[in-house]
């Protein structure tokens, strides 16, 4: 399994290319750059690293896929930073910034009984459970780690525990 983000601060795009990566409209600006960064960096990854001939994006029970492709991904984005894991088999991925909440009655309205209650175990519980929803079935491996500064990354999926992660910068790959 294979993790690519790209850090929007760190990246210069122009406005109208990165807009041409968007296949819908948001109420919010910064909500269509991160979707629409999010297809470029699916796309970029797509033709330079896995070296695809089409990296048309359809919709299959709402679940990006590759049209013409077997290699499955998910995305996320949270502030900067927008992710994607990629696997030969269905994944789903979260990402979020872990600012200061109510856990206790946030943990309390999903029902989840802990006497640890804490930023990270709420995050942890909180990016599971999105990244169940985009995965969209059953899953034998998960990982969660802290991710940067303050964000927590889940990857739900069946594949081995082994990941490697690169950030996108610039139009290049580097290992993380």
């Amino acid at each position: 399994m294979k993790i690519f983000y790209i850090d929007k601060d760190k990246n210069v795009l122009d406005k109208d290319f990165l807009l041409s990566f968007g296949d819908k409209k948001f109420l919010s600006e910064e909500k269509e750059i991160q979707h629409c960064l999010g297809r470029y960096l699916v796309k970029t990854v797509a033709n330079n690293f896995f070296k695809l001939d089409n990296s048309d994006i359809v919709l299959v029970n709402k679940k990006p896929r590759f049209k013409s492709n077997d290699i499955h991904f998910s995305i996320s984005h949270s502030q900067n930073i927008i992710i994607a894991a990629f696997d030969k088999n269905p994944v789903g991925v979260d990402i979020e910034f872990m600012k200061d909440r109510n856990f206790k009655e946030l943990f309390k309205r999903y029902n989840y009984k802990s006497n640890n209650i804490s930023k990270e175990l709420f995050y942890s519980f909180w990016t599971e459970y999105e990244a169940a929803i985009k995965l969209q079935g059953a899953y034998k491996t998960k990982i969660t780690v802290p991710f940067a500064e303050n964000f927590m990354l889940t990857v739900l999926g069946n594949f081995n525990s082994d990941y490697q992660m690169f950030e996108l910068v610039d139009n290049q790959f580097s290992c993380v």
